[in-house]
C-alpha cells in the first residue's frame, strides 16, 4: 500500500513542477513581450514588478534579474525618477544576476549599469567608472565576438565623449559598423534571451550615418 501510495505521490509531484514551470515560462515570456514594447516609466515600472515576481517564484533562474537591472538602467539614464536610487539599484540587480549567471551579455548588463551610475553627472564621475563601463565590454567581445550588443554600448559611449578627448562620430564609426554587420547577419525573431539593441543602433545611425 505504501509503495502505490509513493507512486501516486510522485507522479502528482511531477506533474506539479512541469506545471510551474510551464507558467514559468509563459510568464517570462509575457513580460519580456511588455518590456520590448515599453517606452514610459509606468511600462517600466509595470514590466519591473512582474520580472520581480518571477525572480520570487524562480530565484535559481537568471533571466528576471538580469531584465530587472537592465530596466532600472534604462529608467535611470532616461531620469525616470531619482536616477542615482535608479542606478543603484540597477547594480545591486546586476550582482544578484552575477551569482546566477556570467556570460558576455552578463557582462554587458555591467556595463550599462554603471554607465546608469555614472550618467547622473557624466563629468564628474567619468573617471571614476571608466574602468567598470570599458572593462566589462572588452572582455564581452572577446568572449563572443558575434554578440552586437557589446558594439553599440562601446559605440554609443564613444560618441558621447568630446572629440577633443578623443570621441565623437569618427571614434565610434568602426563600433557602429561592426554591430551593423551583426545585426544584420541574426532573425530578428522575439526571444527571452537578451536580444535588446536595435533602436539604440538605428539611433547611433542617424547621429552618426556610415556611407
Amino acid at each position: 500500500m505504501c509503495k502505490y501510495l509513493y507512486i501516486i505521490f510522485f507522479v502528482l509531484n511531477s506533474f506539479n513542477v512541469h506545471a510551474q514551470s510551464a507558467n514559468y515560462s509563459k510568464n517570462l515570456e509575457t513580460a519580456v513581450q511588455l518590456f520590448d514594447k515599453s517606452q514610459t516609466k509606468e511600462n517600466y515600472e509595470s514590466v519591473f514588478e512582474k520580472m520581480e515576481e518571477l525572480f520570487n517564484q524562480a530565484p535559481t533562474e537568471w533571466l528576471p534579474a538580469y531584465y530587472a537591472s537592465l530596466i532600472k538602467s534604462r529608467m535611470a539614464i532616461k531620469k525616470m525618477g531619482n536616477a542615482d536610487e535608479l542606478a543603484d539599484q540597477a547594480i545591486k540587480w546586476f550582482f544578484v544576476t552575477k551569482s546566477l549567471h556570467n556570460s558576455d551579455e552578463v557582462l554587458c548588463l555591467e556595463s550599462l549599469a554603471y554607465s546608469a551610475k555614472m550618467s547622473v553627472s557624466p563629468v564628474f564621475r567619468w573617471k571614476a567608472y571608466e574602468s567598470k563601463i570599458n572593462k566589462p565590454l572588452e572582455n564581452a567581445m572577446a568572449l563572443n565576438k558575434n554578440n552586437p550588443r557589446p558594439y553599440i554600448l562601446k559605440a554609443n559611449i564613444q560618441y558621447k565623449i568630446p572629440a577633443l578627448f578623443g570621441g565623437g562620430c569618427a571614434a565610434a564609426k568602426t563600433m557602429i559598423q561592426k554591430a551593423k554587420s551583426i545585426y544584420e547577419s541574426q532573425k530578428d525573431e522575439f526571444t527571452v534571451m537578451p536580444h535588446w539593441g536595435r533602436p539604440l543602433l538605428a539611433e547611433s545611425l542617424k547621429a552618426c550615418p556610415i556611407n
